[in-house]
């Protein structure tokens, strides 16, 4: 299932199904690549696969798609990155899935639906950054490919067809940009909306000036919050990779593991993958901490977020503690991040997926993008007009908590006229 090989043959284009990126050279997918998303670079999906992250035993197994130039597979020796002169146009981040854990858009109604029916809904395939619910590009083209959107079609309709070469019963985009779901959608995929809530800095210049953008009930729960976080005699940190010592990793692995625990996910960062990043994207990491003064060694950090940062963008990813404080949850995981986005000029703030409490934080909804094609002639049209009857409820669901958010209303004095839309994004 997941033996490397010609998928499509397209006149001098190769469609071609790699399991690994030890099969691609990191400055040739990361070419690739958009500049503002640390997941979709090489040394983050390959420190994946290395460190045993992603795998068979978790579910996500590495099968990602290229477009290259028609060669003869004699020039490469066995398992060794694609030569120079074999040229890459594009690639989709895929996986082949057992299981629907770590996706975060949700479809284990319709792998129910499928058990029900007598039919077998796994293997699936994945388009996806692993465990990470964040937007991005997913239909990935070299910047100098001469014809980028014969190479995308190539790509999406190369899905489909190795689902049906390897028996996957679907193909899954997950957290595609808007206009890669409408493109799929023309490929015979289901275009599907879900929601986050998501922080854009809109000209606030400071916290007080973050805050002097909400009405005054939201201004006076969130600075009770912020005493409360810092009534607790503890010190806080928000810290890069490259600043944060032995102990200050150590924790932070601690504290992911007691987060999953707490909240009943799995583990799947595995000790290996937070020496990875430690060692292949420290520059990357961003941590809020939360430490005891007078305590030494990797205890005397007790509560912490687990983040990752590139260009103008911060991505919130991981909480944990090991012991509750109360409000601490909101200081380290939004409020610290926050003010750390506008201190050094990054203008996005995505706190991951759930948590409609976030919108009564100063966090705006907007929607995500994903794509889906079912190979069941039966079950197929039925998921489709499913998606389509969610999408409407998804947009009245955003409407709705639109009403519930922090912005002043129009009629409040000082009122910026950007300030208006929850949802401009």
């Amino acid at each position: 299932m997941t033996s490397q090989g010609p998928v499509e043959q397209r006149g001098a284009l190769q469609l071609m199904a790699v399991p690994g990126l030890a099969h691609v050279a990191p400055e040739r997918w990361d070419a690739m690549c958009p500049a503002d998303s640390p997941f979709l670079e090489h040394r983050f999906l390959h420190g994946l696969e290395r460190t045993g992250t992603v795998g068979r035993a978790s579910g996500w197994i590495p099968l990602h798609l290229l477009v290259v130039d028609d060669f003869d597979p004699a020039i490469r020796a066995e398992g060794t990155p694609l030569p120079a002169s074999v040229r890459i146009h594009g690639a989709a981040p895929s996986y082949v899935k057992t299981n629907s854990y770590g996706e975060f858009i949700f479809d284990f109604r319709w792998a129910e639906v499928f058990h029900n029916c007598g039919k077998r809904y796994y293997p699936k395939l994945v388009v996806a950054t692993p465990f990470t619910p964040v937007t991005g590009a997913r239909l990935l083209v070299a910047p100098d490919t001469p014809a980028p959107d014969e190479i995308r079609a190539m790509l999406s309709e190369g899905l489909i067809g190795l689902a049906r070469q390897i028996g996957a019963s679907s193909v899954h985009w997950l957290f595609t940009e808007e206009s890669e779901a409408k493109a799929l959608s023309a490929h015979g995929y289901a275009h599907r909306y879900s929601h986050q809530n998501q922080w854009h800095d809109e000209g606030f210049g400071d916290f007080e000036g973050f805050l002097a953008s909400m009405r005054s009930r939201a201004r006076k729960q969130i600075r009770r919050e912020r005493r409360k976080a810092t009534s607790h005699g503890l010190t806080l940190h928000v810290l890069r990779g490259t600043e944060m010592d032995d102990d200050a990793w150590a924790a932070i692995a601690r504290l992911y593991r007691k987060g999953c625990a707490r909240f009943g996910s799995h583990g799947y960062l595995t000790d290996a993958f937070f020496e990875w990043i430690r060692a292949k994207l420290p520059e990357n990491v961003v941590c809020s901490l939360a430490r005891r003064p007078d305590v030494t060694g990797p205890e005397a950090w007790v509560a912490g977020t687990l983040n990752f940062q590139k260009g103008d963008r911060l991505y919130g990813r991981y909480w944990g503690c090991d012991e509750e404080f109360d409000h601490l949850h909101f200081e380290l995981a939004f409020y610290q991040l926050i003010e750390t986005c506008l201190q050094r000029g990054w203008t996005h703030f995505e706190a991951g997926a759930g948590g409609d409490h976030k919108v009564k934080r100063g966090l705006r909804p907007v929607l995500c993008h994903s794509a889906h094609w079912i190979a069941d002639t039966e079950l197929g049209p039925a998921i489709s007009d499913w998606v389509a009857m969610e999408r409407d409820h998804v947009a009245a669901w955003l409407a709705e908590l639109q009403q519930h958010g922090t912005a002043r209303r129009a009629h409040e004095p000082g009122l910026n006229a950007e300030l208006k839309s929850p949802l401009r994004s």
